[in-house]
């Protein structure tokens, strides 16, 4: 399977108001990293000072950097055919659904939750927020709230819930799988 494992730290939680301020990427054949992608995003309006503490990113890190509409090109090449993989996948997904189609680029993919997923794999566990699952899953500490750290940390449970379970049983977890064209990315 193709997975495109994404992160995305944002100036809010509403997609129709705010924007993406920073993505991270991290590509993957089966369970082999075969790239990844990270950039820091000007989301084009004041980060709010609960997000700058969250995650460290201000107005001066963004300030020069590409506005989405110019990497969307580049991200949705990275995307295609890929399953979309995120902790708490509804939340990144509908933020670069909408910022795509911001850019007059149609994307709705193939997607897999790791939180859903690692309820599912591992259960019992005290808590399944990305920190605490790391943590019991006994996987690396990381800089948390940062996109391309997130994205790694979240590939890290996918590879774990593969070797457990197998890809067939993790295939099972992929939602939006209805449009055949969809089915290409085994």
């Amino acid at each position: 399977m193709r997975f495109a494992v994404v992160d995305l730290e944002t100036t809010g939680g509403r997609p129709a108001e705010c924007r993406i301020m920073e993505m991270g990427i991290v590509l993957m054949d089966d369970c082999e990293v075969v790239g990844t992608y990270q950039t820091l995003i000007d989301p084009g309006q004041e980060i709010p000072p609960f997000i700058r503490n969250l995650t460290g990113i201000t107005e001066e890190m963004v300030s020069g950097q590409p506005q989405f509409s110019s990497v969307a090109e580049h991200v949705a090449e990275l995307l295609k055919d890929r399953i979309f993989v995120a902790h708490n996948v509804l939340f990144d997904c509908k933020f670069m659904r909408a910022e795509m189609k911001r850019a007059a680029i149609p994307y709705d993919p193939p997607r897999l939750c790791t939180v859903k997923l690692s309820r599912r794999v591992f259960p019992g566990l005290p808590s399944y927020s990305l920190h605490k699952l790391t943590e019991s899953l006994g996987l690396a500490d990381f800089r948390h709230h940062r996109a391309l750290d997130d994205a790694m940390a979240a590939a890290e449970i996918l590879k774990l819930a593969i070797a457990k379970v197998g890809e067939a049983a993790v295939f099972k977890e992929v939602k939006n799988m209805s449009n055949p064209k969809k089915a290409k990315v085994l």
